[in-house]
């Protein structure tokens, strides 16, 4: 009979810490994991740049009339970046604005590309599909825009895009080390290609 109290204590002592270990995962874990995954993998620019792209802008250095290395270095893309959720930050150029929403934009590394400045590189401008709609940023304020990358050519009027995203979340940049910083005039990350 003392085995069978001592078992059941132990199973009744047992089934109370998995019930708190419940609680406690649904409360304080899953929350932090839904978080982390909701915010996406945060990309800097040169992570769009295969490897192939900065040994053609090596090329490019010595011979700059190299039309095959050109291509390769503005129009190389990264295929793993296929199918993943991202998040990446970068100034707004929309293409279809309405007031104060957009349906479809361009993100590019520096304030002012597309519109004051000549296009950055295929590979370094991202075609972005808001389908409910995105808030309008100003075009020199920075934002960032998470949602799923495909590796896909988008040709729109103002550039030619390497990559496109679809929507999740578009939000003003913050420096995510300290929270002080809360604009920049290129992104981190942002290839300087000798072609521009």
């Amino acid at each position: 009979m003392q085995v069978l109290r001592g078992t059941l204590i132990a199973l009744v002592v047992l089934l109370t810490a998995c019930v708190v270990g419940m609680f406690v995962f649904r409360k304080v874990v899953l929350p932090r994991m839904q978080a982390e995954q909701a915010a996406g993998l945060e990309l800097s620019w040169n992570v769009l740049l295969p490897e192939e792209a900065f040994a053609a802008y090596a090329v490019l250095q010595e011979f700059p009339e190299d039309e095959e290395a050109r291509v390769t270095a503005e129009t190389s893309t990264v295929a793993q970046l296929d199918g993943q959720r991202m998040a990446i930050s970068g100034f707004m150029v929309p293409l279809d604005a309405m007031r104060d929403t957009t349906h479809h934009f361009l993100l590019v590394p520096y304030q002012g590309a597309c519109i004051h400045t000549p296009a950055p590189p295929p590979n370094q401008v991202i075609s972005i599909y808001a389908e409910d709609g995105a808030k309008l940023y100003h075009n020199w304020q920075p934002v960032t825009a998470t949602g799923m990358m495909s590796v896909a050519n988008d040709s729109t009027d103002l550039a030619e895009a390497g990559y496109v995203m679809t929507l999740d979340r578009l939000a003003p940049f913050k420096d995510r080390s300290d929270g002080s910083g809360t604009t920049f005039e290129k992104a981190e990350g942002a290839h300087e290609s000798p072609l521009l």
